[in-house]
């Protein structure tokens, strides 16, 4: 993940770099979110935004490493 995501990432999730940042991890965990529905509402759909991106990540590096010859086909794995 570059830096810049990484960043966007740290933002969302909890204060380590940002003092404004949204912090949701750090709610959530410690048992500080908030009570009305449209604030968790507000939370789910960022998070499924940050999950949305993550596995948008996750799929260019495996699509990076089939380019590149790294991956095994399904038939290789099944002589092994």
């Amino acid at each position: 993940m570059s830096k810049p995501e990484q960043d966007y990432f740290n933002y969302i999730l909890n204060r380590a770099e940002f003092s404004n940042g949204l912090d949701l991890r750090n709610r959530y965990v410690h048992g500080t979110q908030p009570i009305d529905e449209k604030s968790h509402e507000q939370d789910y759909f960022t998070l499924l935004r940050l999950l949305v991106l993550l596995v948008i990540k996750i799929n260019e590096e495996f699509c990076l490493a089939d380019e590149r010859g790294l991956l095994k086909s399904t038939q290789d794995r099944a002589t092994i």
